[in-house]
């Protein structure tokens, strides 16, 4: 072979057949990528499909609860699915006169605020004492609190009302607070021991030695730890207690006491359902669990991917 500049070069055959193997070879592999990218990318688009199908069936309910909040009762009976014809904000203003939304709003909160607090709280205490003094007391109790897991709530309401008149804590707030915090102690347990087993034992003994009694070693050194951990279990309780039905209407008799949801449910009655003033009373309580998740968010993808990146 001549070059540019006149010199003439020889190759062997041998050396020209390597060359040509690995030309094709690079096209086959090339070839390969192409194909792998394309299957990459029908199923990233798949999977955004399915995503999306998913959401919207998760959120269609609330738009439609959203866009009837603001119909007249005639077209929520007559077309629940369209769009509103007539925009009437004043169900809302009657909503908050008529379910004294103020005084529920204040019940649901404080009974929000303080079980949630308590389940937190407690469910760490116990999971961190269980966990680092294993014995047959604290095995016996992480057993029964397991079993207690595996008890319908509905089988537990005939007792609870038995116990709360003896003890006289029935139609009270915070007999309704203690029922909630030994509810959900069970599963803040499981969840704080999971948390807990990921700790290293060397920084309670750092504290230990820097004259730190237990319960000090606990809030200032522990618990802050679990903070991921804390937050999920705040937004999962946060949810659960503020919806909560069954556990008000069992033990708050009494209509000082009502929650939203209690408040919400006395708008249907056998004769009439106060539909255009349920709606908007029912957009009046989700706003507050909006709001809460939103701001927790960030510590709830935390929490998650703790759980599955340590679990």
């Amino acid at each position: 072979v001549r070059d540019g500049n006149g010199r003439i070069s020889y190759f062997h055959s041998d050396h020209v057949g390597d060359c040509t193997h690995a030309a094709h070879c690079d096209k086959q592999i090339g070839e390969k990528m192409v194909m792998r990218n394309r299957r990459t990318t029908i199923r990233t688009i798949l999977l955004a499909i399915a995503l999306l199908l998913l959401l919207a069936i998760f959120v269609y309910p609330i738009i439609i609860v959203f866009i009837n909040s603001i119909k007249p009762v005639g077209e929520i009976l007559g077309a629940p699915l369209s769009l509103p014809k007539t925009v009437q904000l004043s169900n809302f203003i009657q909503a908050w006169k008529i379910t004294s939304m103020g005084k529920l709003l204040r019940n649901s909160a404080i009974l929000t605020i303080c079980s949630v607090s308590a389940v937190v709280v407690f469910s760490a205490m116990s999971a961190y004492w269980c966990h680092r003094h294993r014995n047959a007391v604290t095995r016996t109790f992480t057993a029964l609190l397991m079993v207690s897991m595996l008890i319908p709530f509905a089988s537990l309401m005939i007792p609870l009302v038995k116990i709360t008149t003896v003890l006289h804590i029935n139609n009270t707030l915070p007999g309704a607070i203690i029922v909630f915090a030994g509810v959900g102690l069970a599963f803040g347990f499981f969840m704080m021991q999971s948390a807990v087993k990921t700790l290293p034992r060397e920084l309670e003994e750092a504290a230990a030695l820097d004259g730190c009694g237990p319960v000090r070693t606990f809030f200032c050194i522990v618990f802050p730890l679990m903070k991921n951990t804390v937050f999920s279990l705040i937004a999962m309780d946060l949810f659960w207690v503020w919806n909560d039905f069954m556990i008000p209407q069992t033990l708050l008799n009494s209509t000082k006491y009502d929650t939203i949801q209690v408040g919400i449910n006395k708008l249907f009655g056998m004769y009439a359902s106060k539909w255009d003033i349920a709606l908007a009373a029912l957009v009046m309580s989700m706003i507050p669990t909006i709001i809460a998740f939103l701001l927790l968010q960030k510590q709830i993808l935390g929490g998650v991917s703790d759980g599955a990146t340590k679990g």
